[in-house]
């Protein structure tokens, strides 16, 4: 048992509270780290071929981790190992499902919150994971082949150039600014200001996606869309949508995280999953170091 290191926040989701017994591995949130948007893949990525939702749904699967030797040549794919060794970095594919996550930024949301908490098979063979693997998230409404037909973003809380007019951190300075911002934010929800450059599509465009119909809570603004509220979970989702169309939304690659540790749900009588802490433990004697951490919670 290791208790100093990043856990989920155990507090109810979307996808429900988590199951005695259930063997589950976190992306833990801490001050002490890199922010949690850094994680973000904006713009999003292509799923991998063959790694859909008949695949992955219910059932993460193990993926070697490569690179490309040479940029301009796609098969000079190599291994990557862990430094100094002849180990394989082994990723975990995930598939967030549309059946409790209906629109991607909820699942983000939740997550920029209580961290990330995902159920796992125990037949996993956990001994291939280390402190070096990380979780490759994927939704079935990411990539948005409308991008270039939409306004852009209010923001990119990357602040990448040609995703939004504002970074968020430059859009929470305007916020404070009492002359001009309302006709700013106004123009940039409705097309964009004069001169700006719309280069690729921006992952933070799918919150402003979101019907207005969805909200629990719908706030109207002197200019531009309403301020819109939601909950997943015990989560706040707030959003200002524009009313375009998610009709161009497919699958996609939204964050590649690394992987803190696993939790072990205890039964009613205070015991875990046998199997999967024998596997740990294999792991922890096969990786030494670099094996993940674990700990045991009541829920």
């Amino acid at each position: 048992m290791f208790d100093d290191f990043p856990k989920a926040i155990a507090e109810p989701r979307g996808c429900g509270e988590r199951e005695p017994g259930g063997v589950y591995v976190e992306c833990g949130l801490s001050d002490r780290g890199i922010p949690f948007k850094y994680f973000l893949k904006d713009p999003p990525l292509p799923v991998p071929e063959g790694k859909g939702k008949e695949e992955l749904a219910n059932k993460p699967q193990l993926w070697l981790r490569t690179a490309l030797r040479d940029p301009a040549d796609p098969t000079s794919a190599s291994v990557v190992t862990h430094p100094g060794t002849d180990q394989p970095i082994v990723d975990l594919l995930l598939w967030i499902g549309a059946e409790h996550y209906r629109r991607c930024p909820y699942f983000i949301a939740e997550a920029m919150r209580l961290g990330v908490s995902r159920k796992l098979n125990p037949n996993l063979d956990l001994t291939l994971l280390t402190r070096e693997s990380n979780m490759i998230l994927m939704h079935p409404f990411v990539l948005n082949s409308l991008w270039a037909e939409q306004s852009p973003p209010l923001s990119c809380w990357r602040s990448l150039p040609g995703h939004a007019l504002y970074g968020q951190d430059e859009l929470d300075d305007e916020s404070e600014d009492e002359e001009g911002t309302d006709d700013e934010v106004d123009s940039t929800l409705h097309g964009g200001a004069a001169g700006h450059v719309h280069t690729e599509q921006c992952l933070f465009k799918l919150w402003e996606l979101i019907p207005e119909s969805e909200a629990s809570l719908v706030l109207p603004q002197p200019n531009g869309p309403p301020l819109c509220h939601l909950e997943v979970g015990s989560t706040l989702v707030t959003y200002r949508p524009t009313g375009e169309s998610e009709a161009g939304l497919s699958p996609g690659i939204f964050a590649v995280l690394p992987i803190t540790g696993i939790a072990l749900i205890k039964f009613d009588d205070g015991s875990v999953n046998e199997k999967a802490k024998a596997k740990i433990a294999k792991a922890r004697e096969q990786n030494g170091d670099l094996a993940l951490p674990h700990y045991e919670s009541d829920k």
